[in-house]
C-alpha cells in the first residue's frame, strides 16, 4: 500500500484499468461460469482499486466495471435491473470500506512516523539539557571556588558570588525566552549591564545572534568588566563613560569595550575570576577576547562566533570551568 493516495486523475485511471480487467476476465471465462454469476470477479478489482486508489479509483472501477457488465454480460432489462441495482449497492459498500481501512492505515502509519520523530527530538532534548545543566554546574562551582578563594571575608564572598551567579541566572533567562537558543547580542549586554547605571554606557550593534553557550560567558564577563568599571575604572568617577559597539563581520562579530573618563589604571598584580574569565569565555567556540589597560581606561576586544559558525568539538563545560577554577 503506498503511503498516501495517488492525485485523482492516476486514481481515476487506476480504477478503470481494473475495471476493464474485471470485466475482461469475465468475458473471457463467460464460457467457463455462463451468466448465473456476471459480477463475481469485480468484487476483488473493487477491493483493490479503493485500497490503492482510494475513494476515487474505487468509484472509477465500480463504474467501469458496471457499464462493462452492462454492455458485454448482462444487458439491462426489468428482469435483470436487482441484480444491477445489488450489484452497485455491493461494490459501493466495498469501496466505501476499503477505502476507510486504507486511509486508517495509512493514518495510523504517518502517525507511527510523527511519533518516532517526536521521540528522536525528545531524545535530543534531553540530551541537550543534561549537556546544559553540566556546563551550568561546572560554571556555578568554579565561579564559588574562585570567588571564596579571593574575598577577603565571608561576606564579601557571599556578595560576589551572588552577583556573578544572578548574571549567569539573567543569561540563562534570555536563552529560554528565546526559542531558538540563540539570542541577540544586544540583548544579552542589555541585560548583563542592567544592574549598573546604563545612563553611562553607549551601546550600539547590528542584530547579531550567538549561541547559548556564548551568551552565558559573554554575561558574566560582561557583568565582570562593569563591576570592576565601578571599582577602580570609568564608573570610578563622575564624567566617566563606557562604550561597548560591535560590527559584524563574515561568520563573527568584533565587539569593542573602551572606557574613558576614569581614573588613571595600572595593570593588576595578581590574576583574578576576570583575567581567568578573558582566557576562556569564548576560545571553546572558536572566539577570542583580550583585554589592554591603556592610559585612558581597559579596552577590550572580543572576537564572537555567529550561533550558527562552525565550534570545535569539546566536552561538556570542561576547559571552561576547569580554566576558572585553577
Amino acid at each position: 500500500m503506498p503511503e498516501r493516495a495517488p492525485p485523482p486523475w492516476r486514481s481515476i485511471a487506476l480504477g478503470a484499468v481494473f475495471g476493464g480487467v474485471a470485466v475482461g476476465i469475465r468475458v473471457v471465462a463467460d464460457t467457463l461460469l455462463g451468466g448465473n454469476v456476471p459480477f463475481l470477479p469485480m468484487f476483488p478489482a473493487l477491493l483493490l482499486a479503493a485500497i490503492l486508489g482510494g475513494y476515487v479509483g474505487g468509484s472509477a472501477c465500480l463504474v467501469v466495471g458496471g457499464a462493462g457488465a452492462a454492455l458485454f454480460l448482462l444487458p439491462v432489462s426489468a428482469d435483470t435491473l436487482a441484480v444491477h441495482l445489488g450489484f452497485w449497492t455491493a461494490g459501493a459498500l466495498v469501496v466505501a470500506v476499503a477505502a476507510g481501512m486504507a486511509d486508517s492505515v495509512r493514518k495510523l502509519r504517518l502517525s507511527e512516523a510523527r511519533l518516532g520523530e517526536a521521540q528522536a527530538q525528545l531524545r535530543t532534548l534531553v540530551g541537550e539539557l543534561a549537556h546544559r545543566n553540566r556546563n551550568a554546574l561546572f560554571v556555578i562551582m568554579a565561579i564559588v571556588r574562585q570567588s571564596a578563594r579571593n574575598a577577603a571575608s565571608p561576606a564579601e564572598a557571599e556578595t560576589v558570588i551572588n552577583a556573578r551567579l544572578e548574571a549567569l541566572l539573567r543569561a540563562q533567562d534570555l536563552v529560554v525566552q528565546d526559542e531558538g537558543g540563540a539570542p541577540d547580542l544586544h540583548r544579552v549586554v542589555a541585560l548583563a549591564l542592567a544592574p549598573f547605571d546604563r545612563e553611562r554606557f553607549d551601546i550600539a550593534g547590528p542584530p547579531f545572534r550567538i549561541s547559548a553557550e556564548v551568551a552565558a560567558g559573554l554575561a558574566l564577563l560582561f557583568h565582570e568588566l562593569a563591576t570592576n568599571a565601578v571599582k577602580y575604572g570609568a564608573l570610578a568617577a563622575p564624567q566617566g563613560r563606557i562604550a561597548v559597539r560591535w560590527s559584524v563581520e563574515g561568520d563573527g562579530a568584533r565587539l569593542d569595550w573602551v572606557e574613558r573618563g576614569g581614573p588613571p589604571l595600572t595593570p593588576p598584580s595578581r590574576q583574578g575570576f576576570g583575567a581567568r574569565l578573558f582566557e576562556v569565555v569564548l576560545r571553546p567556540q572558536g572566539g577570542k577576547a583580550e583585554r589592554r589597560f591603556e592610559p585612558e581606561g581597559v579596552v577590550c576586544e572580543l572576537s564572537i562566533p555567529a550561533a550558527d559558525a562552525d565550534a570545535p568539538a569539546v566536552a561538556p563545560g570542561t576547559p571552561y570551568a576547569t580554566t576558572l577554577s585553577g
